[in-house]
């Protein structure tokens, strides 16, 4: 063999590059997988598919016939050749790689940017499907009738994307570096190869539309928004049309959900990159912000999971996210006086309840306004999803003392101590955060309703006499504090408010910008 086509990746068995195997180094770097390999280790891997190609073909052809002997045999006498002892070969392993074909069409093929995503194993390594692949073309010389080459051209087709798209399902499990621009070239080569078979076309178009969205993430994380944003429009709205169509035909309707999800994935990103361009004097501080939040990895809480495994909520966490970076140029967000060089997110939440006070004739109904406060990050502990008062101003959990005459004639005023909360909400005007660190809001509004209601429900299990009105989150607001070593300390008007969640929180795992 020349030495242009003598080397595969031993990873995933693709043929490697004309341009890696002319180059001197001792290493080349398998475009298709991203891994970097000894030069004599793919060569001794070629050398051995080679033989068990060769081994597989002598096996499958007739006494006295040769692969290397094949074109000088009579037409008739190779049609006859494949009919009777190649087809009957490549058919058992062609149902299978078709079958486990169609399983991959119906798995979300992106993932978001920064982030890594578990997909069940295909059926078969990117090698087995390669090396199937190699196979198929060292007898299509047999292949002499339209019908003999079309199922020549399908096999080796679908192989050959089937095995391509193996390796993009293997790099979604990754974040190493360049893994978008490797997977926008597979879904490239997927598409012409799998455009080649006639009643492909689907699937080549979705190909083609998902290479066009990879390439947008890949251009996205190195720092040009406006041409990602472009890329990723353009192939989204080319995928839309795709479900559609997948749903009209019974071999492709497996994709419609799959190409669902990649859809809501390409609008996530591009509200991302929305709120990236938003702020014009910083986007790639935006950018680089977005990244560290996709990959802390999410708490997982079964009565949590529905909202924080959701499609559309970092479109919510990205938009305060780029309110407080703006906050630090020109722009403003709302932050209550006081010192402190730290400003803490909490959301801001009204509370209006009742409770019966007296006994007797003396029995009464008070009304009361309370203000919360809840911890905007508090979804990056699982205790507070477990236990919402740990992330919350507890108002309920040092109730006003009242002595026995005042509860039995109906002159309480109050079971809740707000202590100075109110006057910390009362004193928050929109100010600018330059020379401030921000730390970063990770919550949306839901989450912090849901929490809320979650906190109100305990409460009111545990004191009989309350009774709740609707709890208004209204905002989220920044409190200054200030870090002493490696812990945080909120201002005296907290009192012995100040939530457990802080009281565990380490400054220094504080995302701030």
């Amino acid at each position: 063999m020349e030495d242009m086509v003598s080397l595969r990746c031993k990873f995933c068995g693709a043929p490697l590059d004309e341009s890696q195997i002319r180059e001197d180094s001792p290493y080349v770097t398998c475009e298709y997988c991203g891994t970097t390999q000894q030069r004599m280790d793919a060569r001794k891997y070629m050398e051995d598919m080679v033989n068990q190609v060769k081994d597989w073909v002598a096996k499958s052809m007739p006494m006295g016939y040769s692969s290397g002997g094949v074109d000088n045999v009579d037409p008739v006498a190779r049609h006859s050749i494949f009919v009777k002892d190649i087809q009957p070969k490549l058919s058992a392993e062609m149902d299978q790689i078709r079958f486990s074909n169609l399983a991959v069409l119906g798995t979300c093929l992106l993932a978001m940017p920064f982030k890594s995503s578990v997909h069940p194993n295909a059926d078969h390594t990117s090698k087995q499907a390669f090396e199937f692949n190699a196979k198929v073309r060292s007898v299509s010389s047999l292949a002499v009738t339209d019908e003999d080459k079309a199922i020549i051209d399908e096999a080796a087709f679908v192989s050959e994307s089937y095995a391509l798209v193996i390796n993009n399902i293997n790099l979604l499990g990754e974040c190493k570096d360049g893994r978008w621009d490797i997977m926008a070239k597979n879904f490239r080569e997927c598409a012409d190869s799998i455009s080649r078979i006639k009643g492909y076309e689907i699937p080549a178009e979705r190909y083609r539309a998902l290479s066009e969205i990879a390439e947008g993430f890949a251009v996205m994380l190195n720092g040009d928004m406006s041409t990602a944003y472009g890329k990723v429009k353009a192939g989204k709205e080319r995928l839309g049309p795709i479900a559609d169509r997948a749903m009209s035909d019974p071999r492709f309707m497996i994709m419609f959900s799959a190409i669902d999800q990649e859809v809501s994935i390409a609008n996530m990103v591009l509200d991302l990159m929305d709120s990236s361009m938003s702020v014009p004097d910083d986007p790639l501080l935006m950018m680089d912000v977005i990244r560290k939040v996709l990959e802390q990895p999410a708490c997982s809480n079964l009565k949590w999971n529905y909202l924080l495994n959701g499609a559309d909520r970092y479109g919510a966490v990205f938009s305060s996210i780029g309110a407080a970076i703006s906050a630090k140029n020109n722009g403003t967000i709302p932050i209550a006086s006081g010192p402190g060089d730290v400003l803490m997110p909490f959301w801001e939440v009204d509370l209006r309840y009742t409770f019966t006070t007296g006994k007797l004739w003396k029995k009464r109904s008070v009304e009361v306004k309370e203000d919360l406060l809840i911890c905007a990050d508090f979804v990056t502990d699982p205790e507070c999803l477990d236990d919402p008062s740990s992330a919350i101003t507890d108002i309920f959990t040092d109730r006003p003392g009242a002595s026995f005459g005042e509860s039995f004639l109906g002159k309480e005023t109050s079971i809740s101590a707000g202590q100075g909360i109110g006057r910390i909400q009362d004193s928050v005007s929109d100010g600018n955060a330059n020379g401030r660190k921000v730390i970063v809001p990770l919550s949306t509004m839901t989450e912090a309703e849901k929490l809320c209601t979650e906190y109100l429900r305990q409460r009111s299990d545990s004191i009989k006499q309350l009774k709740l009105g609707d709890p208004e989150v209204r905002r989220i607001i920044y409190i200054p504090c200030r870090v002493d070593g490696d812990r945080i300390v909120m201002p005296d008007d907290f009192g012995s408010l100040v939530p457990r969640h802080i009281e565990r929180k380490k400054a220094s795992s504080l995302l701030t910008i």
